[in-house]
C-alpha cells in the first residue's frame, strides 16, 4: 500500500510541476516552416547539381575521390548523406523531386535551431535560449542554406551539436554517461570536419572550452577525458587535413593576415542577420551596428547576475563559450588570409559561426534588460521582426542564382509544340550540362533531345576553326532542325562568346531568353523546306496572300498559354513566340519585313521584337525560291498589364519603305494570363 501511495504522490508531483515546452515547440515549428516554405522555388543550380552527381555515384568511389580533394574540393560526408537520402526518397518516387531532396537540409536546419536553443538554455537560461533559438529560426542565411543541396548548413548543424555534446559531457554525473557524450562529441566533430573543411576552425575553440570547463569544475579527470576525445577527433581528421593543406597550398592565392578586419566584421554581421534585405544602405548600416553592439554586450555583460555558481573569474561560463566559439574561428580565419585571400569572399564560408553570433545577440538583449529596465526585452521581438522582414527576398527571382528549371522548361515546351522539328542542345561551358540535364531528363531522353557539352578550357579566337567549329558542325550534321545554346559561367572560358558568334554568323536566331544566371539562345539550323512539315494539332493555316506571290501558309504559337508578366525569363513582360511558314509561287518583288501584334478590343497589347540575325537577314524574301517553304520565328513583347483573356495575333508584311503591303491577317489566337 505504501508503494502505491508513493507512486501516486510522484505522479501527482509530476502532473503539478510538468509543463509542456510549448514555447520551444513553437520555435521549432517556426524553424521547420521557414525551412520548408517554398523550398523548391529556386531551381537546382550548378553547385547543387554537383552535389547530386556525387550523390548518384557509388559511395566507395565518392569517398575515395572526395577524400583526396583534387577532383572535388569538399569532403565526402555530405555527399554520402545525400546519396542515402535520395535512395530513401526513391522508395516513394521522390528521388527527382527538388522539395523532397531539400527536405534533408530543412530537417538539419531545424536541428540546428534545437541544438542552439538547448545549449543556450542550459548555459544562459530559458529566456535567452528561446530568443536565441527564435533568432536562428528566422536568420535568412541559415534558412537559405537549409534549402540548398550543399554541405554548409549540415556542417553548421554538426558543429552546434558537437558543442552541445561537450556541454553534456561536462554535466554528466557518471563516467558511462560522459563516455556516451564524448563519443557523440567525436562523431559530431567528424561529421562537421568531413563535410566542410572550414569546420576545423572550431577545433581550437573546443579545446579552449574544454580547458575553461575543467578549471571551472576543478576536475583533472574531466580534462583528461576531454583531451583524449579531442585528440582522437583530431587524429581522425588528420589525413583529410593533410590533403586539404597540400591542395590549398597548390591552388590558393595568398592574401594578407587581418586585411580588411573591420569591413569583414561588418559584412559578417550583416550576413548573419539581415543578409540580402534590399533596404537603404543607411538602414542596413544602422542594423549592423545595433546587432554588433548587442553581440558585444552579450560577450561582455554578466547575465543573470545572481547565478554566481556558473561564473568563472569575471566572466560567466556562457560568456566563455561565446567568446571562444566566435573568437577562435574569427582569429584563425584572419590569420589564414595570409595563405588564402578568399576566406571572407563568400557569405557561406563562415556560416557555422552564425548560430553562436545570434546566441550572443540574444544574451546581449537579456543582459541589457537585467541591468537597465525589463522594457528592453522589447529588443527581442524587434530583432525577430527585423529578421522576419528580411526573409521574403529569399524567394524572389532577384536572388535566384541560375534558373535552369526555367531554361529547361522553355526548351521542353517549345519542343512539345515542335515535334516535327528535332532539336539538339549545346551547353557552354561544359560543366553546365549537369543542372540543365537534371530538368531535361525528367521529361526527355537523349534520343528525344540530345545534350552536347563539347567545350572545356579557355577558348581562343585563333582556335575557331580547329576547336570551336568541328563539334558544332558535327551537331549540325546530326540532323537537328533547331539548336539550343545555354551559356553560363563564361568568365575566363569564353569571354568573347566565340561559340555564340560562330552560330550567329551562320544560323537565324529563334529567340533569346534570360533566366537568372543563364542566356538561352535558339538557332534555326534549317529554315528552308521543300514541303511543309507535319504541323501540330493546334497550328493555324491562314493560307493568306499578304504580298504578290507571298502566302502565309501556316502559323504556330509555341507559348500557349503566355504570361503577360514574366519575372523569370525577361522581367517585367512576357513574350508570345510565333512560328510562321511562308510560301511563294513566284519571286517576291521586295525584301519584306514581317509585322506581328497581339490586338484586343482596347488596342495593341503586344508588338514584335526585331533582331538583327533573324530569318530574313539570312534569307531575304527577294531571294526566295518559288515552291519552297520558309520558316520564320518571332517574339512578341507583351504589355505586362495585359488583362487575362484570349487574343488574336495579327501578321502582316511591310515594304522596305515601311508601308503596309496589305492589311494584316489574324493567324492564330493566344491565351494570356
Amino acid at each position: 500500500m505504501s508503494n502505491i501511495t508513493g507512486t501516486r504522490r510522484v505522479a501527482s508531483w509530476r502532473t503539478a510541476h510538468y509543463r509542456p515546452p510549448w514555447p520551444e515547440i513553437a520555435v521549432l515549428a517556426v524553424a521547420l516552416a521557414t525551412r520548408f516554405w517554398r523550398s523548391a522555388r529556386h531551381s537546382v543550380w550548378f553547385d547543387e547539381a554537383v552535389s547530386l552527381q556525387w550523390a548518384a555515384a557509388d559511395p566507395a568511389y565518392t569517398w575515395r575521390v572526395a577524400f583526396a580533394l583534387i577532383e572535388e574540393k569538399h569532403p565526402p560526408v555530405y555527399y554520402l548523406a545525400l546519396h542515402y537520402w535520395q535512395q530513401f526518397l526513391s522508395l516513394f518516387g521522390l528521388a527527382q523531386n527538388d522539395a523532397a531532396l531539400r527536405a534533408l537540409g530543412g530537417i538539419l536546419g531545424a536541428l540546428t535551431v534545437l541544438g542552439v536553443m538547448l545549449l543556450a538554455r542550459r548555459l544562459s537560461g530559458r529566456a535567452v535560449g528561446l530568443l536565441a533559438g527564435a533568432l536562428v529560426a528566422l536568420a535568412p542565411l541559415l534558412i537559405w542554406y537549409s534549402q540548398e543541396l550543399r554541405m554548409f548548413q549540415p556542417a553548421a548543424t554538426a558543429v552546434v551539436w558537437a558543442a552541445f555534446a561537450l556541454d553534456a559531457a561536462w554535466r554528466a554525473s557518471s563516467f558511462s554517461r560522459r563516455l556516451l557524450w564524448w563519443a557523440s562529441f567525436i562523431v559530431f566533430l567528424e561529421l562537421a570536419l568531413y563535410s566542410y573543411l572550414f569546420s576545423a576552425f572550431i577545433l581550437p575553440a573546443a579545446g579552449l572550452t574544454l580547458l575553461v570547463l575543467s578549471l571551472q569544475r576543478r576536475s583533472l579527470r574531466f580534462f583528461v577525458e576531454g583531451a583524449l576525445a579531442l585528440a582522437l577527433a583530431g587524429l581522425l581528421f588528420l589525413p583529410l587535413a593533410l590533403n586539404a593543406w597540400a591542395v590549398n597550398a597548390a591552388e590558393s592565392t595568398p592574401g594578407q593576415a587581418f586585411a580588411g578586419l573591420l569591413p569583414n566584421a561588418a559584412r559578417l554581421i550583416r550576413v548573419f542577420t539581415v543578409w540580402r534585405a534590399a533596404w537603404p544602405s543607411a538602414v542596413i548600416t544602422a542594423l549592423v551596428l545595433i546587432f554588433g553592439v548587442l553581440a558585444l554586450l552579450g560577450l561582455s555583460l554578466a547575465y543573470p547576475r545572481e547565478r554566481r555558481d556558473a561564473r568563472l573569474t569575471a566572466l560567466g561560463v556562457d560568456q566563455w563559450w561565446l567568446i571562444l566559439w566566435l573568437g577562435a574561428p574569427w582569429l584563425i580565419a584572419n590569420i589564414l588570409l595570409a595563405r588564402s585571400g578568399s576566406i571572407f569572399s563568400q557569405d557561406r564560408y563562415l556560416l557555422f559561426m552564425a548560430p553562436f553570433f545570434l546566441w550572443a545577440v540574444a544574451r546581449g538583449i537579456a543582459a541589457l534588460a537585467s541591468r537597465a529596465t525589463t522594457a528592453l526585452w522589447a529588443l527581442g521581438p524587434a530583432a525577430l521582426l527585423t529578421l522576419a522582414l528580411a526573409l521574403p527576398v529569399l524567394w524572389t527571382p532577384a536572388t535566384a542564382r541560375e534558373n535552369w528549371r526555367a531554361a529547361a522548361a522553355y526548351i521542353l515546351d517549345y519542343q512539345q509544340a515542335s515535334q516535327n522539328l528535332p532539336a539538339a542542345v549545346v551547353t557552354h561551358v561544359d560543366y553546365t550540362h549537369a543542372p540543365l540535364e537534371w530538368y531535361l531528363r525528367q521529361e526527355a531522353t537523349f534520343d528525344d533531345l540530345p545534350v552536347f557539352f563539347p567545350f572545356g578550357g579557355t577558348l581562343d579566337p585563333d582556335e575557331t576553326e580547329t576547336v570551336i567549329a568541328p563539334p558544332l558542325l558535327g551537331i549540325v550534321e546530326f540532323g537537328a532542325h533547331t539548336l539550343w545554346l545555354t551559356q553560363s559561367h563564361l568568365e575566363g572560358v569564353d569571354d568573347n562568346r566565340l561559340v555564340e558568334q560562330w552560330l550567329a554568323q551562320r544560323f537565324p536566331l529563334i529567340t533569346e531568353q534570360y533566366p537568372a544566371g543563364i542566356k538561352l539562345s535558339g538557332y534555326m539550323l534549317r529554315y528552308r523546306y521543300d514541303d511543309l512539315p507535319v504541323l501540330g494539332p493546334h497550328a493555324a493555316r491562314p493560307a493568306a496572300e499578304l504580298a504578290p506571290g507571298v502566302t502565309l501558309a501556316a502559323c504556330e504559337i509555341t507559348t500557349q498559354p503566355a504570361r503577360a508578366e514574366d519575372a523569370d525569363m525577361h522581367p517585367p513582360s512576357g513574350w508570345v513566340h510565333v512560328r510562321l511558314w511562308w510560301h511563294t509561287d513566284q519571286p517576291p518583288a521586295h525584301d519584306y519585313v514581317t509585322t506581328a501584334q497581339v490586338i484586343g478590343p482596347e488596342g495593341v497589347w503586344g508588338d514584335r521584337l526585331f533582331r538583327e540575325n533573324e530569318t530574313k537577314a539570312f534569307w531575304p524574301s527577294s531571294q526566295w525560291v518559288p515552291g519552297e517553304y520558309v520558316r520564320e520565328e518571332i517574339d512578341i513583347n507583351l504589355n505586362p498589364v495585359t488583362p487575362p483573356g484570349i487574343y488574336p495575333v495579327y501578321i502582316g508584311l511591310t515594304a522596305p519603305d515601311g508601308s503596309d503591303v496589305s492589311a494584316p491577317v489574324m493567324c492564330a489566337e493566344v491565351e494570356i494570363y
